[in-house]
């Protein structure tokens, strides 16, 4: 036994950094959850293979139109230059094949065609019973029945309470009023076949077009598919015969409101021409007017001169003032100079302008430095030319100042003489001003009248010339059979399935967050694993239904069938254990711990220990679990006196240890429930005990408490020689494993490795080691289930390497 305070820091944690990913281990992931993929693949596979059953015959039929400009024909009576809306900004074809599927055409064409007959059940064919079906906007909605003789040559049409509508031999119409149809010889045997009227929105899908343009063309072809093979050429045609009519009428209506609203405006610019005229010829008569003189003319001329002037100087005014602004406020970085030179007159403020090309000068200069030479912007040159901008910044804003006061008393100048102009012009007489606005009223009023008549005389030749634009070229004849692709439909399902299985089955290895295979241990926790125990079986005597259980307790496996691959694994775990020691420091006293509660620490420790007695070694098991032990019930001894007693001196080691419970083993239960078990299990007379039982035995096998869920185990392990982690594949939480080990190192024990308890023997993850175990045991004799060979087959097939 080695003291604790000889190794204080315990083990090294090895660095873990596991390789990459190799294919197989993706494999092992879809094997594992071999059950999830087929189950998700059957489910979906099937489900394929019913929605292809139920899949409906459908055909399809094929009709080309021509759409033309809705104004070719027409632009030859207008004007030549009139460019229309299909020129610019809207693509005709387009436009006509969205109109074609718009809900109106659809109506129509249920309106024309009768569609809104349909035949109960909604998978039967409508034109078995009647074709040629008309239906009147007025029909009543709901059920009726069509009966036919029991010869099938003739039938009657009845509502739902019986009453008859009308009737009919079979190829003649059977007119019901509100509906008609031509009569068809009954399909089947059956005598009575239910219709239903329904409403035009509830069979508008079925007028539902794909219509593909022709490259550099006005052509487009347009199809349909239909379950109906008599219903798919007469929906076609009806549909190309709504749409020709439906764009002519456009063009109709577009005219015949351009009409009614040049007619409206028409009117008003006559008379606004009317009055215009009548206002000079009052004008002419009751005023007396003369010519402008001379000298008229000259102050117009000049009050003409002078506002261009002013606007000029105030303009400059602006500048100035804005540029003044600009640098006291935000500097004169933040100065367009560029600008404020364009607009500055030529030759107007030359200081300013002289002071602008210096600073543009010196900002050409900076950037230099700054781009060309890459000068940092606290380089003294960079600094220098800065200072100089300020300084010739601060020069601009005084010249600035300066030729604004002159451009203001200039301003002032001029604004004088403006007022002394107009003063002037108050005495001639206006009355050539106001006859001159008149007649140029008269002028806009008769163009305006002029303007309107050319427009309406155009709107009257568009809707006398108004014609279909929309040409059918081929109507539909017929159609054919569209060809099912029921297998290639159940091949993507089946496909999609496995590809859902199979993501399902990573999805949850993502969230699996457990221990499960010895690689999992290893590149988490940084330990070997130094055994692989499979799942336990019962083991039923010939004698009875007597098991390996011992009492309620733990399986004995080794005792009680030392050839069961279990037994074989607790050897290859004797082995691992053996070489952790050496002749100079051999493995004494060994503990047995795991993360939590039943995860197999009891049942592994005390396998090992009869493993280790059938190797002929004096062994004690000690069951240190002192708040709930489980080994006196698998040997079937009393729990008391035990540990508990010695270490309280309560007791002799003679008197609590029941020797050979089993050949060569010796057993120390935990006694009764002490108050305090973690203080007991660090003193040091369990310390002082462990040495002298290590005098008198070749090994000591510890059961211990988990060691997360109390600290029994990590101060027990201080007085032994190492640790043995018990992990449960498939329970054990990686996190918890982690935290177990990272415990037991934080107060110096040496743990030798895990033990990865309760495989699966079709677990394939470690089929590989398991699968020996099996083969050679005389108590399976390899006879395993189908299905668990076929998952271990599997998991042992490699694609890649």
């Amino acid at each position: 036994m080695n003291e604790p305070s000889l190794r204080p820091f315990g083990d090294a944690e090895p660095e873990r950094t596991g390789g990459a990913p190799h294919l197989s281990d993706y494999w092992q992931v879809i094997a594992r959850r071999l059950w999830l993929v087929l189950v998700v693949f059957t489910v979906t596979a099937a489900s394929s293979i019913w929605a292809v059953s139920r899949q409906k015959v459908f055909h399809q039929g094929v009709m080309t139109l021509q759409v033309n400009d809705p104004l070719q024909r027409q632009r030859g009576l207008i004007t030549a230059g009139r460019v229309s809306g299909m020129d610019i900004f809207v693509d005709p074809i387009e436009s006509e094949i969205q109109v074609l599927r718009s809900a109106t055409i659809a109506a129509t064409v249920a309106d024309s065609v009768g569609l809104r007959l349909l035949r109960v059940p909604d998978d039967a064919l409508r034109s078995q019973l009647a074709r040629q079906i008309r239906v009147a906007d007025e029909a009543p909605e709901g059920r009726y029945q069509l009966v036919y003789e029991s010869d099938g040559r003739s039938a009657a049409l009845r509502a739902a309470d019986g009453t008859s509508l009308g009737r009919a031999t079979v190829g003649e119409r059977l007119d019901a009023g509100f509906v008609s149809f031509v009569l068809q010889p009954p399909p089947d045997e059956n005598r009575i076949h239910d219709l239903e009227i329904v409403p035009v929105t509830a069979v508008q899908g079925e007028a539902s077009f794909s219509a593909t343009p022709r490259e550099a063309t006005n052509i487009v072809d347009v199809s349909l598919i239909h379950a109906d093979p008599m219903l798919v050429p007469e929906i076609l045609n009806q549909a190309g015969i709504a749409l020709r009519e439906k764009g002519a009428e456009r063009v109709r209506q577009q005219a015949r409101a351009d009409i009614d609203f040049i007619n409206e405006r028409l009117d008003s610019a006559q008379s606004q021409l009317s009055r215009s005229m009548s206002q000079i010829r009052d004008f002419k008569r009751t005023q007396a007017f003369t010519n402008l003189s001379s000298r008229e003319q000259a102050l117009v001329n000049r009050a003409e001169v002078l506002a261009t002037e002013i606007e000029g100087w105030d303009r400059q005014r602006r500048v100035l003032a804005e540029l003044v602004h600009t640098i006291e406020s935000r500097g004169i970085e933040s100065a367009d100079l560029s600008a404020v030179g364009a607009q500055l007159p030529a030759g107007a403020a030359p200081q300013v302008a002289d002071l602008i090309r210096r600073v543009q000068s010196e900002q050409a200069d900076e950037r230099r430095l700054v781009t060309q030479d890459r000068m940092s912007p606290g380089h003294p040159q960079v600094v220098a030319v800065q200072s100089e901008i300020r300084e010739l910044g601060s020069q601009l804003v005084e010249a600035a100042r300066a030729s604004r006061q002159v451009v203001e008393g200039r301003l002032q100048e001029l604004t004088q003489e403006q007022l002394g102009l107009r003063d002037e012009q108050r005495l001639f007489p206006d009355l050539e001003g106001e006859l001159q606005a008149l007649e140029a009223q008269q002028t806009l009023d008769r163009e305006s009248y002029q303007f309107l008549l050319s427009q309406l005389y155009q709107a009257q030749i568009t809707q006398a010339a108004a014609s279909p634009y929309v040409e059918i070229l081929d109507p539909a004849i017929g159609s054919s059979r569209i060809q099912g692709r029921g297998r290639v439909n159940v091949f993507l399902g089946a496909l999609l399935g496995l590809i859902l299985g199979v993501g399902a089955a990573f999805f949850l290895e993502d969230l699996d967050r457990t221990v499960r295979t010895s690689s999992d241990v290893e590149s988490l926790l940084g330990i070997p694993v130094l055994g692989i125990i499979p799942r336990l079986r019962r083991i039923e005597e010939t004698a009875g239904t007597a098991t390996a259980l011992g009492g309620r307790g733990l399986p004995l496996i080794v005792a009680m069938d030392p050839l069961d691959p279990a037994a074989e694994a607790y050897r290859n775990l004797r082995m691992n254990l053996t070489f952790m020691g050496t002749e100079e420091e051999p493995v004494k006293s060994l503990l047995f711990s795991s993360p939590g509660p039943s995860e197999g620490k009891s049942t592994t420790a005390i396998n090992f220990a009869v493993m280790l007695a059938q190797q002929g070694q004096r062994v004690l098991v000690i069951d240190a679990d002192l708040r709930r032990p489980s080994l006196h019930r698998a040997l079937d001894v009393l729990r008391e006196p035990g540990l508990t007693n010695l270490l309280i001196g309560d007791a002799e080691a003679r008197e609590t240890i029941r020797p050979n419970v089993l050949p060569n083993l010796d057993f120390l239960p935990s006694g009764p429930f002490p108050p305090n078990p973690s203080e007991l299990l660090n003193s040091k007379a369990m310390g002082r005990l462990i040495e002298e039982l290590e005098q008198r035995y070749d090994q000591i096998v510890i059961d211990s408490p988990p060691v997360l869920a109390v600290t029994d185990a990590a101060v027990l392990a201080v007085h032994t020689d190492g640790a043995v982690l018990v992990l449960r594949s498939g329970e054990t939480e990686q996190r918890t494993a982690e935290r177990a080990v990272e415990q037991l190192r934080r107060v110096g024990v040496k743990v030798f490795g895990a033990v990865l308890n309760e495989v699966s023997a079709a677990s394939p993850d470690e089929s590989y080691y398991l699968q020996y175990y099996y083969s050679y045991s005389p108590n399976t004799g390899g006879s395993r289930p189908g299905w668990q060979r076929l998952r271990e087959g599997l998991s042992k097939v490699r694609f890649f390497g």
